[in-house]
């Protein structure tokens, strides 16, 4: 497949992926084994930074606060700080943003920005991104791409294409930026590993939508793509399907060197820009009308040479990935690891498998066990003490700021690499349903729809479930689709009894409700087409942050969500409408 480059640009890339293969693949395995050292001795390497962090903030205003100077060990650490969630830290980052650094940072720390996240409850919240952070940050982004090029050295030559959220939302009252930490990490990357990128990161600040994504695919068509970046499943479905309907316009475009006017892209970027866009590639046309000719779409899989594919495999979105060969093939896919805007917090080391060891060399991590949490009892773990098999939420102190902070992650550990855990993220604190003492989680709901999908054959790329109570009924959960995702009625059914299924195999609390009648089986609500694109950008739109950040929710506990749509049916299990 030629990528409409010129021969010489062709010719030049060849001699050095070369070079590029034979110099970085010792190099990088190198840095493998110092990775592979670190977790064997993570107990010593998370202390030491423990105390390093506390030692460098001891005269900030949270330092002196917290008698931080006295603390000379874990358990001084912990009597001194509670752990609390982002409303203890406000204050103190508050100062920062007005320019107070002190309050959190030693006066030699730099202050980049702030990443903003809307967190579970929607309302914003601000982290600083600090030179040190961010250090620590890339430094487990480069491991897991170490990693990724090892294991797939045929990536080297190619180009990467992250799909980012906006890095500049707004401004702080330090004049500072606002945005999505992956804008921040790429726009402060070493310019050698940016010149790989496809796309310059100006593009994540296109905030239409469709104008983001097509301006995405006009730039990286003419490249050869061999990795590809997304926080979520849906970023790259939207972005396959994008290609695949507005591929007349996108040819058109990359033949003549043009950027359709009609799209919602700024002056200033088209003209920072003119030079890559005015460039006409007739060549990488005619051959992407000739996939088209072909195959009657046009899909990555058929225009770009994908070593690897990365994104969230697991939690209560991962169930979309399954979605992913359709449009990208066969090419292996990898999990990005629990990674926030609080920092990245594992590091995939295998494809298909959502789950990660921790990254020890970054931050301090604690952890609560799942169902000790909210007892006045509940032992506090460090990462060499957790047990395989066993759920935690975990608790952290960066360098942005945070101590022991209570992110509302639940985690499971799977395994260990030396004295590190192998942990999965299972779901959020929130994503959680208990009408009858029943405690059905996101991800249990999304566990059992990709079961259903898979059985049926069915192609569920979006979903909602709601428990919903109402008067003189039996309680149920009710799950949202668009209505042409199950348009049989009896295939509708089976998706019923399997999801049913599913979670009583999962949640023995559920099965006992189930069993006794408290809980009734589920129904399928079913959806206008569009609603879920209407939806998604309602609340993107609300929130502020692009959808490269949204995360559909697997299931909302509120039971009045569902009064927030308007369905076109309801299927039930025994056909009654």
């Amino acid at each position: 497949m030629h990528d409409g480059s010129s021969i010489l640009e062709r010719t030049f890339r060849v001699a050095l992926t070369g070079f590029t293969k034979a110099v970085a693949i010792p190099f990088y395995q190198r840095k493998l084994r110092r990775f592979e050292d670190m977790l064997a001795r993570a107990h010593s390497i998370q202390r030491a930074l423990l105390f390093e962090k506390l030692r460098r903030c001891a005269e900030t205003r949270f330092g002196r606060d917290h008698g931080f100077s006295k603390i000379a060990t874990v358990d001084d650490f912990r009597r001194q700080v509670p752990i609390s969630t982002y409303d203890y830290a406000a204050p103190y980052i508050t100062e920062v943003t007005e320019g107070r650094i002190n309050a959190l940072f030693p006066a030699d720390e730099q202050i980049l920005g702030f990443a903003c996240t809307t967190g579970t409850t929607g309302e914003p919240k601000l982290n600083p991104v600090t030179r040190t952070w961010l250090r620590e940050y890339l430094r487990s982004w480069e491991i897991w791409g170490v990693k990724g090029v090892v294991e797939h050295p045929e990536m080297i030559g190619r180009k990467v294409l992250q799909v980012m959220g906006p890095g500049d939302l707004d401004r702080a009252p330090n004049g500072l930026s606002i945005g999505m930490v992956s804008s921040f990490a790429n726009r402060l990357q070493n310019r050698v590993y940016r010149s790989f990128y496809a796309v310059p990161p100006e593009v994540a600040n296109i905030r239409d939508s469709l104008a983001k994504y097509y301006t995405i695919l006009r730039l990286s068509m003419t490249s050869p793509v061999g990795l590809l970046v997304a926080i979520t499943p849906a970023n790259l479905l939207r972005l396959a399907k994008t290609g695949d309907e507005q591929r007349e316009r996108l040819i058109r475009d990359i033949h003549d060197g043009t950027l359709c006017d009609s799209l919602e892209v700024s002056q200033a970027f088209r003209q920072k820009f003119a030079r890559s866009i005015q460039v006409k590639r007739p060549e990488r046309a005619r051959e992407l009308e000739q996939i088209v000719e072909r195959t009657g779409t046009l899909y990555p899989k058929d225009y770009w040479p994908l070593s690897l594919v990365a994104c969230w495999l697991g939690g209560t979105v991962g169930y979309q990935s399954r979605e992913l060969p359709r449009y990208y093939g066969a090419v292996p896919t990898r999990d990005l690891g629990l990674v926030s805007n609080e920092g990245r917090h594992t590091v995939p080391l295998r494809d298909g498998t959502p789950e990660g060891v921790l990254a020890v060399d970054g931050s301090y991590y604690e952890f609560i066990a799942a169902d000790e949490r909210g007892s006045s009892q509940a032992r506090i773990f460090e990462c060499h003490e957790l047990e395989v098999g066993r759920k935690y939420y975990i608790i952290m102190t960066t360098s942005a700021g945070l101590y022991r902070y209570d992110i509302g992650d639940l985690v499971r550990c799977n395994s260990y690499i030396g004295q590190a855990p192998v942990l999965e993220f299972l779901r959020k604190e929130g994503q959680c349903a208990d009408m009858e003492g029943e405690k059905v989680s996101g991800h249990q709901v999304a566990q059992a729809v990709e079961v259903a999908a898979r059985e049926l054959g069915l192609c569920v790329e979006c979903f909602m479930a709601v428990p919903v109570r109402r008067d003189g009924q039996i309680p149920y959960y009710a799950l949202l689709v668009e209505r042409p995702v199950i348009e049989d009625s009896s295939v509708a059914r089976q998706f019923l009894r399997i999801v049913d299924r599913e979670v009583i195999q999962q949640n023995v609390m559920y099965a006992g409700k189930r069993n006794d009648r408290y809980i009734d089986s589920p129904q399928l609500v079913r959806l206008a087409p569009g609603t879920w694109s209407d939806y998604v950008a309602a609340e993107t739109q609300r929130s502020g942050t692009g959808d490269s950040q949204y995360k559909h929710p697997a299931l909302v506990p509120d039971t009045s969500w569902l009064d927030r749509f308007q369905p076109v049916d309801t299927i039930t299990v025994d056909g009654a409408r």
